[in-house]
């Protein structure tokens, strides 16, 4: 069936789209702030968050390191995140994979957004 011209191109939706929760009111409030400040990275952030969070990219995501690895979500311990929004700006989220079987889909908890970098990960400690 032939679209006509001016009719919106839907998103294409994957099997296995993870979904976005603040983990916290701080998270809640940083991505608030990123909004206001870096809105089209933001959006970037959230399409690669909603496909591929736990995907290592040197550049711009990666595993955080040390005693901020993992987070405690609801009593279990996931893997912790860090997104590079901008240059400064940070995301930090843990991935709770999907679990097919139970036809559960994927959870990414964001647990700090901030729009400049944050002290715990300053390179002279080594988190990185």
């Amino acid at each position: 069936m032939a679209g006509k011209r001016g009719t919106p191109v839907p998103r294409p939706v994957k099997g296995t789209e993870y979904e976005i929760f603040f983990g916290s009111v701080g998270a809640e409030r940083g991505w608030t702030d990123l909004k206001s400040t870096a809105k089209n990275a933001l959006a970037d952030a959230f399409d690669y968050l909603t496909a591929h969070p736990a995907k290592y990219d040197p550049d711009r995501c990666y595993r955080l390191r040390g005693d901020l690895e993992t987070v405690l979500i609801d009593g279990v311990a996931l893997p912790q995140w860090q997104y590079k929004v901008t240059d400064g700006a940070r995301l930090w989220y843990a991935v709770d994979e999907p679990n097919v079987k139970a036809k559960k889909p994927g959870r990414v908890y964001t647990t700090k957004a901030a729009t400049g970098h944050p002290n715990e990960t300053d390179s002279k400690k080594n988190f990185r």
